[in-house]
């Protein structure tokens, strides 16, 4: 994970393969809260119970044992199913947190209180493994157990708490905050068609001059022919993916209803007036 501090713990081992999933723990520790505390222990005595992730939800600080495709051991197996090793990842994160700790003089009950510093980055990270931002069993909401179904947990990929994966007895981790608010979604990029400047600009120049049926980046000139067809300034017949003397002729016209007069008004695209087109008519422009 990005910005995780490496602790490899040499016991990798193969995933069975299925939907990724993610299974959040708290160390619910009584007699040390730190997160230096947590580290040696999984880096010594706990290494057999070490997850892939440790992290602090006070200070943010992060560590990483286990590489995500391995599995980690974090979880007791359901009878003949391997849970540590179910899906195409099964990435295990402990949380530096227990129940009514007091950190600066104030007590926290759940995770859900803390101030989750640096979740974001760690959902990020599931997101990108193509694990789902969803909980197949619903976010856990109190310490106490909530198992899912075998079939359930082995064809269903998301987010589970440790208290509801089959073969296990842990109760944690309790209350979780909105793991994918935490995190906004991004934004998916645009599926509108794109139209290059230079391009037509090149079109609009070479066509004109060329001999008949020629024609430059086609498949782009008639974007702009159809939106200035649409426009009403030219003929449908013309719509032919060639930036003759027609578009041409067509185009100043765009240019002028754009406000543009004398050599602006051209029928040579510029970058504003082909940005008015295509927010007007659902293509994009690059430069």
């Amino acid at each position: 994970m990005p910005g995780a501090a490496r602790h490899p713990i040499n016991d990798t081992g193969a995933m069975n393969g299925g939907p990724a999933r993610a299974v959040w723990h708290i160390t619910s520790n009584a007699k040390d809260w730190t997160f230096a505390a947590e580290l040696g222990w999984f880096t010594g005595g706990g290494q057999g119970v070490a997850p892939h992730l440790l992290w602090d939800p006070f200070s943010g600080e992060i560590a990483q044992f286990f590489p995500a495709d391995s599995r980690s051991l974090s979880l007791e197996n359901a009878g003949s199913v391997k849970t540590n090793r179910t899906g195409k990842y099964c990435v295990q994160i402990e949380i530096v947190f227990t129940e009514g700790e007091t950190v600066n003089g104030k007590k926290y009950a759940t995770v859900k209180d803390t101030p989750c510093k640096n979740l974001d980055k760690i959902v990020t990270w599931l997101r990108s493994l193509g694990i789902a931002d969803t909980w197949p069993g619903g976010a856990p909401t109190a310490f106490a157990r909530d198992t899912v179904s075998l079939d359930a947990w082995t064809k269903l990929g998301g987010h589970y708490g440790h208290n509801q994966i089959p073969g296990n007895s842990h109760v944690d981790p309790g209350p979780m905050p909105d793991l994918f608010a935490s995190a906004p979604t991004p934004s998916k990029p645009s599926t509108k068609p794109k139209v290059s400047l230079a391009h037509v600009v090149y079109a609009a120049k070479h066509d004109p001059a060329a001999a008949q049926g020629h024609t430059s980046h086609k498949a782009e000139v008639l974007l702009v022919e159809k939106a200035l067809a649409a426009e009403k300034l030219l003929a449908t017949q013309w719509v032919d993916g060639s930036w003759g003397t027609k578009t041409l002729s067509a185009y100043a016209a765009w240019q002028r209803k754009c406000g543009y007069t004398g050599s602006d008004a051209d029928g040579i695209p510029g970058q504003t007036s082909l940005e008015r087109l295509a927010t007007k008519h659902g293509f994009t422009v690059t430069k």
